[in-house]
């Protein structure tokens, strides 16, 4: 676990989105993204965030009694050892979910992480940047989230 990470934050909170709406999660918000969603309500994250070891932020995610955490950001797939981190949340024994803004591939997430893959719609600005094969590439139990922010988003 000697793999790096910059992390935005990580917090204890309600899920409020997915079919874990409502549940207790830990979120794991990693700083960087490739996108700029017009809607975007995490634009904090683009920059910034502190350098972590994938140790330190499990660690981090140990104070928490809590079994459900969220891998999210910015776009936590920029970061290569977001796969290691979320791989040693499994083998502890969490239930991982991953958010991603769906324009890089999800193929290389490890097998028992649910990943929820935004579709950006017309009104995030963003559209040409669908990554459409990992429509494709998902698995039972991973979802995907359309953001809607006018009619035009109803294509």
């Amino acid at each position: 676990m000697t793999g790096m990470l910059r992390v935005s934050e990580i917090f204890r909170s309600i899920q409020g989105e997915s079919t874990h709406a409502g549940c207790p999660c830990i979120f794991v918000r990693l700083a960087g993204c490739n996108l700029r969603c017009r809607w975007c309500d995490t634009a904090y994250a683009f920059g910034g965030g502190r350098e972590m070891t994938v140790a330190e932020v499990v660690a981090e995610v140990e104070r928490y009694p809590c079994p459900l955490v969220e891998v999210t950001g910015g776009e936590p797939l920029l970061q290569p050892d977001a796969i290691p981190l979320m791989r040693e949340l499994l083998r502890r024994g969490r239930r991982v979910l991953l958010e991603t803004g769906g324009s890089l591939p999800i193929e290389g997430v490890p097998d028992g992480v649910l990943r929820i893959v935004d579709v950006k719609c017309p009104g995030s600005g963003e559209t040409a940047s669908n990554r459409w094969e990992n429509l494709e590439s998902l698995r039972p139990g991973d979802e995907v989230k359309f953001v809607i922010a006018g009619r035009d988003d109803y294509f």
